[in-house]
């Protein structure tokens, strides 16, 4: 079959002659004859405008509703889809989707100050006159605490004459910072006599409740003694917390640590439901006497019958304190990998 076209079509055919490389460019550039910019005549550049217009509006039309489906939906959930405990189960298109428990479901704890650098958990605290990290660390610690000085008519201030706080519709207990005594104020101990304040915080986990060790319990043999006595003279339940240093150097030169207001956290915070204002709980560390001018890790461990027994989820932070330039720990600096 032969297709015929008209004079038009054959006068199109036919090659441009060779002007050479720069008249060449040139001409792509701007074609006089066919009044085309960059090989593509005016109605050829509105042809493709529109294609794009109406590709792009229809693609980001298709966006914008998926995203007001997914904005829609999730404003409208009050925990997470997905959960790890295994006390939790979702509904999905009608099916009850059951989650068990896993190491995924512990909960974790944070420090507070965090370290100025980003990349290092290290507190940094000397008596230097051109040393301004003491003054950063009040800063961060009274731009955390500021959450918990603010509205106070949203929560429960007799949660604690209750066993826990289980019901979820309650409103949340109140964290008193008052209890953490010198540490809940600045200088928080970072001035001259150096005692310095880290605060641990409980990181939220929905619906995770504690199985706490009390008085009655069998404590487990790697527990420090300390912490031991203080289970079995406490009458009420806690999630308890130990905190000391990585090794034997570093527990030589850590100094006496004082918990406020003590090693635990209460569970009357527990679980955490989604409620809004929620407060999570706070346990201060007040470092007494560290030995000056030595770099000292601390680890720190939750203690209670639901918390992963091989690691305990602990968390590491390094602090030094003393007249001391940045060079004396940043050639030993190792950087411990945060497991929460």
């Amino acid at each position: 079959m032969v297709i015929l076209h008209d004079e038009e079509y054959y006068r199109s055919r036919i090659p441009r002659p060779d002007l050479g490389p720069l008249r060449n460019f040139l001409r792509f550039v701007w074609d006089h004859d066919r009044k085309a910019f960059l090989d593509r005549t005016a109605k050829e550049w509105g042809q493709l405008g529109m294609f794009y217009l109406c590709f792009f509006f229809i693609l980001g039309s298709i966006f914008a509703i998926q995203m007001k489906i997914s904005i829609d939906y999730v404003s409208k959930l009050d925990r997470p889809f997905f959960q790890h405990p295994g006390s939790s189960s979702n509904s999905f298109f009608g099916m009850r989707v059951r989650h068990y428990r896993s190491t995924f479901g512990s909960p974790g704890i944070v420090f507070k100050p965090n370290s100025v650098l980003a990349t290092s958990p290290i507190i940094s605290i000397n008596n230097s006159a051109n040393n301004t990290e003491p003054e950063r660390y009040i800063r961060a610690l009274s731009d955390f605490l500021q959450e918990y000085r603010n509205n106070t008519s949203n929560y429960d201030f007799n949660c604690f004459d209750e066993p826990s706080n289980i019901d979820h519709n309650k409103k949340p207990c109140f964290f008193d910072i008052t209890s953490l005594g010198k540490c809940s104020k600045p200088p928080y101990g970072y001035a001259k006599l150096f005692q310095p304040c880290v605060l641990i915080k409980f990181n939220k986990r929905f619906d995770w409740v504690p199985e706490c060790y009390n008085r009655s319990s069998n404590l487990p043999e790697d527990m420090p003694t300390e912490l031991k006595q203080t289970v079995q003279n406490s009458p009420k339940p806690h999630i308890w917390l130990s905190c000391d240093g990585a090794n034997n150097v570093d527990k030589e030169h850590i100094g006496k640590i004082e918990y406020i207001p003590l090693p635990g956290f209460p569970v009357q915070y527990f679980p955490f439901t989604g409620q809004p204002g929620y407060l999570s709980p706070i346990v201060a560390l007040k470092f007494k006497n560290l030995t000056p001018n030595r770099l000292v890790t601390v680890e720190c461990y939750l203690w209670a019958y639901n918390v992963e027994q091989r690691s305990r989820y602990s968390l590491d932070f390094q602090i030094i304190i003393g007249k001391t330039e940045r060079k004396i720990f940043t050639n030993n600096l190792f950087i411990s990998n945060n497991k929460i």
